[in-house]
């Protein structure tokens, strides 16, 4: 397999990373945008959806997530944690301890860095960041000389067909998984807290 080494800056639209807006966030309203920050970002680069807050600042919207942007965790024992935005998770303002990177699909398959960011490869690179302190982090501009060996294009896109393909069917057995749990505290509930009749019998 033919293999370029680019930087993560050069395959994004404008040569750079940009920090989050800086602001405090707040419970959760639908007047406002939703506020993205670390925590809500799982280790596996799925989102927590249990305790999103929203944001309020007159700013906000500038800081809105576009599709194949992709936001990394800077600092702390979470740095490098990533999120991918597709577009699908709803609308997202992105905290100030997140760098986001806008993915230029002319330059690369953006879910192909997606990928890559889940890697070991990639864990390993962020480790070595990790100089024998618990608390990491990493600049915008770290993050945007690391280097990322890249296939051709055909080979990116074949890789992430089949790896997107293997996400969706994993989220589909996690949400089967979820509602599974919630029909069982039902029948619990019902049966060993409401004492309610049983109907098989």
């Amino acid at each position: 397999m033919e293999l370029r080494n680019m930087t993560l800056a050069s395959l994004s639209v404008d040569g750079r990373g940009s920090y989050g807006i800086a602001a405090s966030a707040v419970d959760r309203s639908d007047e406002l945008y939703t506020y993205l920050r670390i925590t809500d970002i799982r280790d596996d680069g799925t989102l927590n959806m249990a305790d999103l807050k929203s944001v309020d600042d007159e700013k906000a919207s500038q800081y809105l997530l576009k599709p194949n942007d992709i936001v990394f965790a800077r600092t702390g024992a979470s740095t490098g944690r990533n999120y991918f935005y597709d577009g699908t998770d709803g609308e997202f303002v992105y905290a100030g301890f997140l760098i986001k990177f806008s993915i230029d699909p002319v330059k690369v398959n953006p879910q192909f860095i997606k990928y890559y960011c889940m890697s070991d490869a990639y864990k390993g690179w962020v480790h070595s960041y990790n100089t024998g302190s618990t608390r990491g982090n990493i600049n915008a501009r770290t993050l945007g000389g690391m280097v990322i060996p890249v296939p051709p294009r055909q080979q990116q896109d074949g890789m992430v067909s089949i790896l997107s393909a293997l996400d969706a069917k994993i989220k589909n057995n996690i949400e089967i998984n979820e509602n599974l749990q919630v029909q069982t505290q039902a029948l619990y509930k019902a049966w060993f807290v409401d004492f309610e009749p049983f109907g098989g019998v």
